[in-house]
């Protein structure tokens, strides 16, 4: 291909020589030499196609060969997807001014921006404040949610130490039962029972007298309070009025 380039520089080299010592200039064999150039230029494009071809060992496709590279991947179109405007737009925000569109055409009608507005407007009705503030009340009726649910968690949780309390006192009564007779002795019978339940009986008589003196002794210490905050009181008072008459 180069040795044809620099024939054909020669040739031309030449005609351009002869054209300055001759006046006169043979149109027909310009023409001539015009057409070898065209000849040898197709020549060598096939050519260079033909190694192009050889030189492409990938067994690729020429659509997928050209995405690799960069390149549109269809030339021409083959399916008739390559004719609708949004492949087309997409071929031109990846590819640029290789993908031979027109740029104008990126830009929505009237009629579709009006479609899409409306479309907004239905699926998106409301503000970005209106927005804001509903996700604020969302999130605010979740934290109370989870504030309730840990409420109730506790309570249920108190709920199953008092009842794990009172099943160890049951227990202990039992056990107290049983030593009681002196042998082991099923629970359902009548006299187990019996004993069982004033056991329980004393046990509650118990427990309220003691909330009984507790509530006695706090009832006194705030009697005896008062009385010595009166009688510290009353001591002020005396040194006050002592204390003035000197």
């Amino acid at each position: 291909m180069l040795k044809n380039i620099l024939n054909n520089f020669k040739t031309v080299y030449r005609v351009s020589i002869r054209s300055k010592s001759n006046a006169t200039i043979n149109i027909a064999e310009l023409e001539h030499q015009e057409t070898s150039f065209d000849v040898v230029d197709d020549e060598a494009k096939i050519r260079e196609n033909e190694i192009e071809l050889k030189r492409n060992k990938s067994r690729l496709k020429p659509q997928h060969r050209n995405i690799l590279h960069g390149e549109v991947p269809y030339t021409k179109p083959s399916l008739w997807v390559h004719g609708t405007l949004r492949y087309n737009r997409t071929m031109y925000g990846r590819y640029g001014g290789k993908s031979g569109f027109n740029v104008s055409l990126c830009w929505p009608t009237k009629e579709e921006l009006a479609e899409k507005i409306e479309y907004e407007q239905v699926a998106h009705p409301f503000t970005i404040g209106q927005m804001v503030e509903e996700a604020r009340q969302k999130k605010i009726e979740k934290e109370m949610r989870i504030q309730l649910r840990q409420e109730e968690i506790v309570k249920k949780m108190e709920k199953e130490a008092e009842a794990l309390s009172a099943k160890e006192k049951k227990d202990r009564l039992i056990e107290e039962v049983r030593r009681h007779f002196g042998y082991s002795i099923n629970p359902q019978e009548e006299k187990f029972k019996e004993l069982l339940t004033q056991k329980e009986k004393e046990q509650q008589k118990s427990l309220k007298q003691a909330r009984k003196k507790a509530k006695e002794e706090k009832m006194l210490a705030s009697i005896l309070g008062k009385a010595t905050e009166k009688l510290e009181d009353t001591k002020d008072s005396n040194n006050k009025q002592s204390t003035g008459e000197t």
